[in-house]
């Protein structure tokens, strides 16, 4: 049985955020499925859907990404991104996870851009 742990919370210095190897593994794995900026909307649904529920993102940034149109989709991934920004600002994390978040939200930011100007 996988281990669920709450998104990291800010730690005021205290001691580290726990992230489990669930949360991690599902970051990776979206962060490569956004390594085309040209990929495909329906390609990297479930992996961003995973993202979503294993960081306990909000219900809305989850449907908005797994199951909304190509719009919904662009504005649920910017949602995904300010939260992981969030994340990084407020959380004392290990470094690769640290990293793992600033590949995933600039593979993020860089498709949602490509995105938002071809939909046009």
């Amino acid at each position: 049985m996988m281990e669920i742990t709450d998104p990291p919370l800010p730690s005021g210095g205290q001691t580290a955020a726990r992230v489990s190897q669930e949360q991690i593994k599902s970051l990776r794995a979206a962060a490569e499925a956004l390594w085309c900026e040209y990929i495909c909307l329906s390609r990297i649904r479930e992996p961003l859907g995973l993202v979503g529920g294993y960081w306990n993102m909000d219900a809305e940034i989850i449907t908005r990404v797994a199951a909304g149109s190509l719009c919904c989709a662009i504005h649920g991934i910017r949602k995904m991104c300010v939260c992981f920004e969030d994340i990084l600002a407020s959380a004392r994390l290990p470094s690769s996870v640290g990293r793992d978040i600033a590949v995933f939200v600039k593979r993020a930011r860089t498709w949602v851009l490509i995105n938002s100007i071809t939909s046009r």
